[in-house]
């Protein structure tokens, strides 16, 4: 099946191209030569501005088309990635809050005991009197 459309589109495409040439060169009433390629430009020019205009439309319609699928499945698509942004911010947030801060103030406190300790363990009695 497949097959079958590219021979159709390969026949069509020739057709397209060389029916203006067998057209202006089997007309009667044209002598010269140059009149017929002159006429020949003429259809190849009015064919391709066709053409043209048929591609322009068409690239206008997937533009359309991608700007459309952006709208509809791109953008929720970040805003439920911004949803789990903001739900990890406030994650990082409760848990510095309720739990390392505690810890932090625990450890403090230790350390300012140890300090204490050393500090009181270095010092020296007080040398007798003689």
């Amino acid at each position: 099946m497949k097959v079958a459309f590219i021979v159709l589109a390969v026949l069509l495409g020739l057709i397209v191209l060389l029916l203006p040439v067998i057209l202006v060169f089997t007309s009667p009433g044209s002598d010269s030569w140059l009149v017929n390629v002159r006429d020949m430009s003429i259809i190849y020019a009015s064919l391709f501005a066709c053409v043209g205009a048929i591609l322009f439309s068409v690239m206008t319609g997937f533009i359309a088309m991608i700007a459309f699928m952006i709208r509809d499945h791109i953008v929720p698509a970040l805003e439920k990635a911004d949803d789990t942004l903001q739900t990890v911010k406030g994650t990082t947030t409760f848990v510095s809050e309720s739990v390392v801060a505690p810890i932090i103030k625990a450890a403090g406190a230790a350390a300012g005991a140890r300090a204490m300790v050393q500090t009181l363990m270095r010092r020296k009695p007080p040398k007798p009197d003689k």
